[in-house]
């Protein structure tokens, strides 16, 4: 038992040491590049630019791209526009596969802002902290030597959706979930919003239906690291996030780790034009980023 213990021990040091660690600084820097491209609305120049950076990072690292490009509705301009998943894959002839993914668009309105509700959102937090996590873990895949493919999706239009109704959320993962890639991933895991300062990672109700054991691995591995104080075994609310399509329309077990409270000094900030970096952390990517990566270690 002890000789295992020190197994473990070493191996997790090994891989978060040198050139392969998760660097939370430049995950930061991520994050902040992509506000600063502007509202990543899907059909907006700054959306497109900021879509044609994450391809660009991708193909760099990733073993093939696939962008599945598609027509998301804007309710709010009642139009239709282009938007892209972002499908970055690792051993792609692989079957036995995982997934990781997160969105990258940001919402048009702030209906949670009561003086600006018609502003868009800067998602700080709610699109960029996800979409950074993602970017830094891809040059770090192929040290792992995995076992399992790999599918890191980026997905598109998840946040278009008219508040309180669930109508056109999640566009992109449902796309994907009726247009499935094969090889098909047997698991996956969603992170959404977890770049804020005050990170607590309640386990969310529709995760634990649909995939308990992914759940249960996963919050298991971040107290391994320290992190119980963040990923704590208590039940959160549901949510209707883009784990929802690849659970019920493509059977994709997937859970989402999310920080279901976003706020500082007592105010909300999420679906808000408050959602800014100066509100996130590069320590909460680091344990999200951590984990991940130890997870994928062990697939």
């Amino acid at each position: 038992m002890i000789k295992r213990m020190i197994t473990l021990l070493f191996s997790i040091s090994a891989l978060f040491s040198g050139e392969h660690r998760f660097d939370a600084q430049r995950a930061f820097q991520f994050l902040e590049k992509q506000v600063a491209f502007g509202y990543r609305i899907p059909g907006t120049d700054d959306h497109k630019a900021c879509a044609d950076w994450i391809i660009e990072r991708c193909s760099a690292l990733a073993d093939t791209v696939i962008v599945q490009s598609f027509s998301a509705y804007n309710p709010y301009t009642k139009k239709w526009v282009e938007a892209r998943n972002i499908i970055a894959r690792f051993r792609p002839g692989e079957t036995d596969r995982v997934m990781l993914s997160t969105h990258f668009d940001t919402r048009p309105v702030s209906d949670r802002d009561f003086a600006k509700p018609f502003m868009p959102v800067p998602g700080a937090n709610d699109g960029a902290s996800g979409t950074a996590v993602l970017l830094e873990l891809l040059d770090k895949i192929h040290a792992l030597n995995m076992k399992a493919g790999l599918d890191i999706i980026f997905w598109d239009a998840e946040d278009m959706g008219i508040a309180g109704s669930g109508k056109y959320f999640c566009q992109g993962s449902e796309y994907y979930a009726l247009h499935p890639l094969e090889p098909l991933p047997q698991k996956g895991i969603l992170i959404d919003m977890i770049g804020d300062k005050d990170l607590e990672l309640l386990i969310e109700k529709n995760s634990m239906l649909y995939a308990p054991e992914l759940v249960l691995s996963v919050w298991n591995i971040a107290a391994e690291l320290g992190y119980q104080h963040i990923f704590k075994k208590q039940t959160g609310p549901e949510v209707y996030d883009d784990h929802m399509p690849l659970n019920t329309l493509a059977g994709i077990p997937t859970i989402d780790i999310i920080d279901f409270s976003y706020t500082y000094s007592g105010r909300n900030l999420w679906h808000t034009t408050k959602d800014l970096p100066a509100f996130c952390s590069p320590q909460s990517l680091l344990c999200v980023g951590e984990t991940l990566l130890l997870w994928l270690s062990r697939q």
